[in-house]
């Protein structure tokens, strides 16, 4: 063990970079050669040995190695084998199927194809003829729709050389020119006048947005007012609309009063006119007896009665005050609260 670990690891870096070789000694060499050479020429020949039986081991190992990945190969071949014997046998019975399926439908073919007779007959019904005249046309339609469909699929196809493709080609020339132009824009300093004016416009929509709270306040305000005095004005109305009411029952009241003073009126001027008479025919009778009385009563002819009558007049003022004037000397104000 002693000889191999001095083997494994030499002392000097020349023999470390050697590798072990079969040693050789001569005939001359042999008398020669002193105790320490002979030592050393050992040493080098059972290195060379050692590694002679590791190469051995590694190869026997690999052989082994070998013989196990044939034995396994040959396993497989024999399983693949059996496979293909047993696929080739449902390869057998499927085409043998297959052929069966072909006798049948050739069968059935031969069964269902039409004779001469059927066909005449099928040519000669209508039903049939115009069933196949609407199945014509309606091959027809679907071919020119397909080559509508064809067509504008093919006018829709982006070409450069296409309408639709060179207008995009420029729209993208224009694009690139805008976006070189901002960017000598914003590269020529005219970012601070633009937030300048971003700021003014800030505050200008500031005193904007003030001015609108302002005016929606007042608007608030005046809105309040508004129904304020649209309740003052209903009530108004409502109190117009009674003393309309009690204008018209005056009005009834004043005309049934005239009424009924026409009526005395007249039953006054009747019994005067029975006195008058009465008292003509006395004074015929009693003219030598009482002159005295019918001189008074001829100097009491020149006499005319006159009898006021009360007349009810309603007017309004310029305030919408009512005033009811009697016989034109009284004035009476009503005020509306």
């Amino acid at each position: 063990m002693s000889e191999a670990e001095e083997i494994q690891h030499p002392s000097s870096p020349a023999e470390r970079d050697k590798a072990p070789c079969r040693v050789l000694v001569s005939d001359q060499e042999m008398g020669a050669l002193t105790a320490l050479e002979w030592q050393n020429r050992w040493r080098q020949q059972e290195s060379y040995v050692t590694l002679l039986e590791q190469k051995t081991t590694q190869q026997e190992g690999e052989l082994a190695e070998l013989k196990h990945t044939v034995e396994k190969t040959r396993t497989q071949l024999v399983d693949s084998q059996q496979r293909e014997k047993i696929l080739v046998r449902r390869l057998t019975a499927k085409e043998q199927e297959i052929q069966d399926y072909v006798c049948q439908l050739n069968e059935l073919k031969s069964s269902q194809a039409p004779t001469t007779s059927s066909l005449r007959s099928a040519l000669l019904d209508p039903a049939s003829n115009g069933l196949l005249q609407q199945l014509r046309a309606e091959l027809q339609a679907t071919r020119l729709k397909l080559e509508d469909t064809q067509n504008e699929l093919s006018a829709w196809k982006f070409t450069p050389d296409s309408n639709t493709g060179k207008r995009l080609m420029a729209k993208c020339r224009l694009l690139y020119q805008e976006n070189e132009e901002l960017g000598k824009i914003t590269s020529s300093g005219r970012i601070a006048k633009l937030e300048s004016d971003l700021a003014l416009q800030k505050s200008f929509s500031e005193e904007v947005r003030q001015s609108q709270n302002e005016l929606d306040s007042f608007l608030a305000d005046l809105d309040e007012d508004v129904e304020g005095m649209q309740s003052t004005i209903l009530y108004l109305q409502q109190e117009l609309k009674k003393s309309k009411e009690t204008v018209q029952q005056l009005q009834k009241e004043n005309g049934l009063m005239k009424q009924q003073q026409q009526q005395q009126q007249n039953g006054r001027a009747n019994g005067d006119a029975t006195n008058v008479m009465c008292d003509g025919g006395q004074r015929t009778d009693s003219s030598d007896l009482q002159p005295e009385e019918g001189e008074d009563r001829t100097s009491g002819r020149g006499v005319k009665r006159v009898r006021r009558s009360s007349v009810l007049s309603i007017d309004y003022n310029e305030d919408d005050t009512l005033v009811i004037n009697a016989n034109g000397d009284v004035a009476m104000t009503s005020d509306p609260e």
